[in-house]
């Protein structure tokens, strides 16, 4: 059974409820006040025929313009008796008996005059009418139930279309969606919760279609990459076998064929380390400041320029000792190469946040790095040299990013490109090691 249907069929099942319920109710109210009304009648007419019973030495006795006047209080429906205290009728019908009293409302009071009682009086009527009434309403009841049962089911349905219609989409949408096609998207404009979840459902796919593109991307670039070292060490190969050669030949045939598997190898380790997730790391408090001496120790050779400037002896952030010392050499080693000039790195702090901030004198970047320089194996024009795999500021930005900070890209106002990493800062923790 569909959704829709049972909704539809839960819908229709609450008002049914609701309605037994109320029509139960009702009919039992109006049989309650029927009752009770025609009680009250009957013992208004006891206690007015025990008000005119007069004392006749003794013996009750009835007045004929009282009677007169009696007769004028109750209906054909009602029936009246008074008896002395020996039970004989002196006025009225006699109270029926046996079967004949089955179904019978009696109300009964005693005769007394000036203080003596004389006997008693009778009032009764055939009760079997209410009985009729309160068939006749639940008759009433359950005709007008099945008509509001069949209305409710048919408009809850309706309602319940227009609800799940989106569901709907949803589901047929996911049914059509490939990994090779997620540009499909549901624009539901709705400001309910199914509209939020049509809206939900549109950014998933949208993050989908991102990382799916992005996967081919790497796979793309990756191979690319790959295949060109393997060229090179399949030529150089090729070439050693296809003749004798003198041992210097065959010296420089493995010392290229060395020199393309030790890019290789960089390469197979920068994208592995571009594949690290915060989950792998053991983040803990880090001073930044000793992290980023050692990276400066170790780069200031390679480097005509290089300048280290802290704030503060110590600064505290939440990081993995080793994958933050490889992000700042990426980036500090992408100034040198790329940057040139003077290389600054500056480590500061501002509110919640660690800053390491490298600065290079070179040109800074272009309109077209700003934008993509993180992204994996991305190259400028003058980056394109076999030396360079395009995944230096990519690294960066993952172990970053992994840390729960930000790396961001700018240019000097005197020139000069500037990488900025957002750390989040540990306050008064104990730095580990």
């Amino acid at each position: 059974m569909s959704l829709r249907r049972r909704l539809a069929l839960m819908t229709t099942s609450l008002l049914v409820v609701g309605y037994v319920v109320f029509a139960l109710v009702s009919v039992g109210v109006l049989e309650t006040t029927l009752r009770g009304a025609m009680e009250s009648k009957l013992n208004t007419i006891a206690h007015a025929a025990s008000d005119i019973v007069d004392d006749d030495h003794g013996r009750p006795s009835v007045d004929a313009d009282d009677v007169v006047q009696l007769g004028d209080l109750h209906g054909s429906d009602e029936h009246l008796g008074i008896y002395d205290e020996a039970g004989r009728l002196i006025f009225g019908e006699p109270l029926p008996a046996g079967r004949a009293a089955s179904g019978l409302s009696v109300s009964r009071t005693e005769a007394i005059h000036d203080g003596h009682h004389l006997g008693w009086v009778a009032a009764w009527r055939d009760a079997t009418w209410i009985l009729m009434v309160r068939r006749t309403a639940i008759l009433a009841f359950v005709l007008v139930g099945g008509i509001l049962a069949a209305i409710a089911f048919f408009f809850s349905g309706l309602y319940a279309r227009a609800i799940l219609t989106p569901v709907e989409r949803i589901a047929e949408l996911a049914e059509r969606i490939e990994t090779s096609d997620l540009s499909q998207r549901l624009n539901a404009t709705g400001r309910d919760e199914i509209g939020r979840l049509c809206a939900s459902f549109d950014r998933m796919l949208e993050r989908l279609q991102s990382s799916f593109d992005a996967e081919r991307r790497f796979v793309s670039d990756a191979s690319h990459e790959l295949r060109t070292p393997l060229a090179v060490v399949r030529a150089e190969t090729d070439l050693a076998l296809r003749r004798d050669r003198t041992p210097e030949e065959y010296r420089a045939a493995l010392q290229s064929i060395a020199r393309e598997a030790t890019c290789l190898e960089e390469l197979v380790d920068n994208l592995l380390q571009t594949m690290r997730r915060e989950a792998t790391l053991n983040i803990r408090p880090v001073d930044v400041a000793a992290v980023g001496k050692e990276v400066a120790n170790r780069l200031r050779t390679a480097a005509t320029s290089f300048t280290l400037d802290c704030a503060a002896p110590e600064m505290t952030a939440y990081a993995h000792r080793a994958s933050l010392e490889r992000a700042l050499t990426a980036v500090v080693h992408n100034a040198l190469t790329h940057g040139g000039g003077d290389v600054i790195m500056t480590i500061g702090v501002q509110l919640e946040d660690v800053i390491v901030e490298v600065a290079d004198g070179g040109p800074g970047f272009t309109p077209d790095a700003l934008e993509h320089a993180t992204d994996r194996f991305w190259r400028g024009d003058a980056a394109r040299t076999r030396g360079s795999t395009g995944l230096g500021l990519s690294i960066a930005r993952t172990l970053v990013e992994a840390h729960g900070g930000r790396l961001t890209l700018a240019n000097g106002a005197r020139g000069g490109a500037i990488v900025t990493l957002n750390l989040p800062r540990a306050k008064n923790p104990a730095v580990t090691a």
